[in-house]
């Protein structure tokens, strides 16, 4: 089944709403939730990761840094705030394969957090896919059914689509459909209060059937 992350906004306005929105993501089947930042480079993206994983049981928390900040010790804590369920997405950089490596030795008591690439295109993609375990894009399904015919790239990297939300039930059925029949591990969309009701309806279009027996 495909996957859905939402990003959040790091802004925090209201703690309590805030958490009450995280909650409700992860009572709605949500996989993952990421924080709508650049980089890692503030401490306060994972204070507010941190406080997350305190409020949640099952679902992954990520996000995205720059690897020229000082995140591998940060990332070790978090690893074992959330047991296990961080998700780290690494910019592009001169230096990304040893980036990747200084990260993946940096859990001690946990297993280290899963890393994935963030590219700006297709090509860039491409490129990165074999360097962690996956990448994040985006794109549409014809360019993860693309990205999936790359030569040697293994079937179990993950391949996420970064999309904008579908305006209705219908859209979303439509985006699950094509993304998961292309071969995508996910997608994720940024916050939106419809997300909640869009995710248990489970792809599901709208029924209407009670509505056309009413009117004949």
């Amino acid at each position: 089944m495909l996957r859905v992350g939402v990003r959040l906004e790091s802004a925090l306005t209201s703690a309590g709403e805030y958490m009450a929105d995280v909650a409700a993501l992860e009572a709605a089947g949500a996989h993952s939730v990421w924080l709508d930042v650049n980089d890692g480079t503030s401490a306060e993206p994972w204070i507010l990761l941190g406080a997350i994983s305190t409020v949640t049981h099952r679902v992954r928390v990520g996000m995205t840094v720059d690897p020229a900040g000082g995140w591998p010790p940060v990332t070790d804590l978090l690893g074992r705030l959330t047991r296990g369920r961080l998700i780290v997405g690494v910019c592009q950089s001169p230096h990304l394969k040893e980036h990747i490596e200084l990260l993946a030795k940096t859990s001690s008591e946990m297993p280290a957090p899963a890393i994935l690439v963030v590219c700006a295109t297709l090509e860039e993609a491409k490129r990165s896919v074999r360097a962690a375990g996956g990448v994040i894009f985006r794109g549409d399904d014809e360019d993860v059914r693309t990205l999936r015919t790359t030569d040697g790239l293994h079937a179990d990297s993950d391949v996420w689509v970064d999309i904008p939300i579908p305006g209705d039930r219908a859209g979303w059925a439509k985006a699950i459909a094509a993304h998961e029949a292309a071969g995508a591990t996910g997608i994720i969309v940024p916050w939106d209060p419809r997300i909640i009701d869009l995710l248990r309806s489970g792809g599901e279009q709208d029924d209407r059937s009670d509505l056309l027996i009413a009117t004949g």
